[in-house]
């Protein structure tokens, strides 16, 4: 087949564009086309030749002939690096992995900003699943923590606008936004038959990664909230400074931790654990395992680690080194299910944009891959039922023989508060209206027995007492009596 040098030439330039995004890759390649000239000199593509990266030349032309097309044929005219833009997110699209994914400039100054702790937004690490956004965890005390969002909403729309279709990146953007801003969320919660509304008040997220503080019985506390670069030193100092208080055991709290980097878990853990123990394995697609192994002495203290639907990926790696090594147990529910790996490459280009991919998966020490299944704990303790309702509206009354979603969320939050309603099931009947005015009357409120805006307030203000009191944290209450002996 002969091609007209035009053409041969637009071949070589997309295969260059296109070599410049797979460049990504551990080893960089180099693109390509083979040619052959004829008797009169022109120039001809061998039949099928594959370039180093493995296109052929049907490939080539495929990809380059729908280029031509939307670049001549199209309605309106398109931004070039829009469509290449396009044709990168598709390529990761079709792996069919949402954690394989392209950031422009932009959202890769964004991706910075998140893994380095210092991010405005609402504080919830998502996900993509079932082609929806699916948060992983809030973040403790940020702005989506603090108005109840909980690991496993699904948001499908922001101030009105459906997220359904856009990627992951996109989604994001619309989430995001400046400080003092609003953010209202239509979510899908598991458990509840209906779209439930929160409201969310964007604010900058400084992280803290690490928290801790000395419980009864010389009890160690601390908490992991992200594995962000800083993580393992500040753990190591702290825990330090505990060990040096008088410490006798360890609680590990990595609830609502969504992950980070691979290497500070591995820091961390290290010191933790007996020289030899197996903290992790990576696995390549060619089934090649790479351990990494404790070379430390380990610590003389049981260990708990505490965990939830929100642990994720690094947290998910602490959890199962420390239970299968023997040193340790895990209090609370099971995992997230995050069990691969992911690098970030640089696009080919210097345009500030980036792929973050997939590149392994990760084994506990006993081989077990917990990708999509997560870790169950060796205690499973669930929280009290009011740690997870959603905000009360304050848009409308609720009152006697009213029905839905928000009826069973009132009637969780009074039982949760003491006022018997002997019933959550989203039905407002006398009990539910006799146990309203009761908590109006106890709290200086118009007793109506209905739900207004101000008695919606009170509800919520005092249940967010409640589940900041650590006397009402079950998961914990179980870690001391454990560690305890009692």
């Amino acid at each position: 087949m002969v091609l007209k040098r035009r053409t041969v030439i637009l071949l070589i330039i997309f295969s260059m564009m296109i070599g410049a995004v797979l460049s990504i890759a551990i080893v960089n390649w180099s693109i390509s086309i083979f040619a052959e000239q004829d008797e009169t000199g022109q120039e001809v593509l061998k039949e099928e030749t594959e370039d180093v990266t493995g296109f052929t030349e049907t490939d080539l032309k495929k990809m380059s002939t729908v280029f031509e097309i939307i670049e001549n044929a199209y309605y309106k005219e398109m931004d070039k690096t829009e469509i290449i833009d396009g044709a990168i997110r598709g390529m990761l699209t079709s792996l069919d992995d949402p954690y394989s994914v392209y950031f422009d400039a932009e959202q890769s100054k964004m991706f910075r900003e998140a893994v380095n702790s210092s991010i405005s937004g609402i504080g919830a690490e998502v996900t993509m699943e079932d082609n929806r956004v699916t948060v992983v965890s809030p973040i403790k005390d940020s702005p989506a923590d603090e108005a109840g969002i909980r690991a496993k909403d699904q948001i499908i729309s922001v101030n009105g606008e459906s997220l359904e279709g856009l990627t992951l990146n996109d989604a994001v953007l619309k989430i995001r936004g400046p400080k003092g801003t609003q953010a209202k969320l239509k979510i899908l919660r598991p458990g509840f038959n209906e779209p439930i509304e929160i409201i969310v008040v964007r604010n900058k997220i400084d992280l803290e990664t690490i928290q801790s503080e000395m419980l009864e019985n010389n009890i160690g506390y601390i908490e992991i909230k992200q594995f962000a670069e800083q993580t393992a030193e500040r753990f190591h100092e702290d825990l330090e400074q505990l060990e040096s208080d008088g410490m006798s055991s360890l609680i590990i709290d990595v609830r609502n931790n969504p992950g980070g980097y691979l290497n500070v878990a591995i820091d961390l853990l290290d010191p933790l654990l007996e020289k030899g123990t197996v903290l992790v394995y990576e696995e390549d697609r060619e089934g090649n395992r790479k351990e990494h192994i404790s070379k430390s002495d380990g610590k003389p203290y049981s260990i708990v680690v505490l965990t939830n639907s929100g642990s994720a990926s690094a947290s998910e790696i602490l959890a199962g080194a420390i239970m299968e090594s023997d040193k340790g147990i895990i209090v609370g529910e099971t995992t997230f299910g995050k069990g691969t790996v992911q690098k970030t490459f640089s696009s080919g280009v210097d345009d500030g944009s980036e792929l973050k991919v997939t590149v392994a998966k990760w084994l506990t020490s006993s081989g077990a891959f917990i990708h999509e299944v997560g870790i169950e704990p060796d205690y499973k303790v669930e929280q009290p039922a009011f740690f997870t309702v959603a905000p009360l509206p304050k848009d409308k009354v609720l009152a006697l023989e009213s029905v839905g979603e928000s009826v069973k969320t009132l009637q969780i939050m009074l039982e949760g508060l003491g006022f018997k309603t002997e019933r959550n099931d989203g039905f407002f009947d006398v009990k539910t209206e006799v146990a309203l005015k009761n908590f109006q009357a106890e709290n200086g409120i118009l007793v109506t027995g209905k739900l207004d805006e101000a008695t919606a307030n009170e509800m919520e203000k005092q249940i967010i007492e409640k589940f900041r009191d650590p006397k009402n944290d079950s998961q914990l209450q179980k870690a001391i009596e454990v560690l305890s002996g009692s």
